[in-house]
């Protein structure tokens, strides 16, 4: 296990008190390594934990072991604490309450911490990713995860955040992959035709015309709007960045209280992304056409030749 006590844990979040019974959170430990393994991959968390069993790690090893460490710890004490606001107990499910010392939150105050630990947790998955692009290990450059964006046109964070924004989340970018390679197999690859080939293999080795990186403009947009469309359709709405879908005014609750947004209106929300993305498509047909044979040989007008007479007096 990568934390193994409740001291680092206090260390880590600044929230969970070392006195704490670490028995109680270790499960959701186990369940955040696990999820945090489906974005960096098996074999960084394999590596995090072999640093963690060891007794003196270097100064390297212990930076890359706080790093996979810290959205774990973030997320099992978000975890936690969602599953402890009431006590259970043998017979039934409890409040115990100090009255002379202690009074219950606010529903609102709840759904506002709930919302700070997920963010801070968020971030730091953010963080972690940020810190294995800038490394040279060999389980993050070899592994599947990595290797998938190699396959992308939009192949980085920063890439997707320079045609919608989604406020430089590494983590949203790695779990909308599978869309990315869903709109770009199903839908790019059909509209690009007999330029699909030539301009991915551009891509990939730094080799592209000038109309080629016309082409991967537009080819980009469509695929970064089509994949936003698939996620806010199909994703948890927790998951996704600030930038795609905003918290909504709640008109049941008081105290500046939000709400997710309704099903009407993430369909809504949707459907305007993909009429763009569409919008991207046709826009590449029309450059392709453009660049095609017949354009150029098409003519609207005969050429104006003033020797040629088609009237006489």
């Amino acid at each position: 296990m990568l934390i193994k006590d409740s001291e680092t844990l206090r260390r880590l979040t600044g929230s969970f008190y070392a006195s704490n019974d670490f028995e109680r959170i270790e499960q959701d430990i186990i369940l955040e390594t696990e999820d945090l393994a489906k974005i960096v991959g098996d074999t960084i968390i394999e590596k995090a934990e072999r640093i963690a069993d060891e007794e003196a790690p270097t100064e390297t090893d212990a930076s890359f072991l706080k790093h996979v460490q810290l959205p774990i710890a973030l997320m099992a004490v978000y975890r936690h604490f969602q599953s402890n606001i009431v006590s259970h107990d043998q017979s039934t499910r409890k409040i115990k309450v100090d009255n002379d010392n202690e009074k219950l939150p606010w529903e609102w105050m709840l759904d506002r911490d709930d919302a700070a630990h997920l963010s801070k947790a968020q971030r730091a998955i953010d963080r972690l990713i940020l810190f294995l692009d800038k490394s040279n290990y060999s389980e993050w450059t070899d592994s599947p995860q990595k290797k998938a964006t190699k396959r992308l046109f939009v192949n980085n964070t920063d890439v997707f955040g320079e045609y919608y924004p989604i406020d430089n989340s590494a983590r949203f970018y790695y779990l909308a992959i599978p869309l990315l390679q869903e709109i770009q197999v199903v839908k790019l690859r059909e509209v690009l035709a007999g330029d699909y080939s030539d301009l991915l293999s551009g891509f990939q080795s730094g080799g592209l015309n000038e109309y080629q990186i016309e082409l991967l403009d537009l080819t980009r947009r469509a695929q970064v709007l089509g994949a936003i469309a698939l996620a806010v359709r199909r994703l948890n709405t927790q998951v996704l960045p600030e930038g795609i879908v905003k918290a909504l005014k709640s008109e049941g609750q008081t105290v500046n209280a939000t709400r997710p947004a309704s099903v009407d209106e993430i369909a809504y929300f949707s459907k305007r992304i993909e009429i763009d993305a569409y919008d991207y498509m046709d826009k590449i047909k029309r450059k392709r056409f453009e660049n095609s044979p017949e354009y150029l040989e098409y003519k609207m007008l005969p050429t104006n030749d003033p020797n040629d007479k088609f009237a006489s007096t």
